[in-house]
């Protein structure tokens, strides 16, 4: 379990990737984001290690660091569409409002 420690102005969250430890500094509403990205981070990281071909640390978390890019480039892309999406119902609803106040 991560462990914090609070100095006068910076909060800090000591988390453990690929056997390593980080002091890593966060603010107090944003550690319960943080630790649900760490455990992200380490799910993917062993599932990484676990596939088999030995590959050095560096290297599994760079991969890791890229397959999670990509997730995040994916998610962007598709909130996109859905703007875009509401972008154009709300359009045709006006359109529909200023056809019905112009029947009246």
């Amino acid at each position: 379990m991560p462990e914090t420690t609070r100095s006068s102005a910076t909060h800090h969250v000591t988390i453990t990737l690929l056997g390593q430890s980080y002091q890593v500094p966060c603010q107090p509403e944003e550690q319960v984001l943080l630790l649900e990205a760490v455990a992200l981070l380490n799910q993917q990281l062993e599932a990484t290690r676990a596939g088999g071909r030995t590959i050095g640390k560096e290297r599994t978390a760079l991969m890791v660091a890229v397959n999670l890019a990509a997730d995040l480039q994916r998610a962007r892309q598709e909130l996109q569409a859905r703007d875009d999406q509401l972008d154009a119902v709300e359009a045709r609803l006006r359109w529909l409002v200023d056809m019905g106040k112009g029947a009246e």
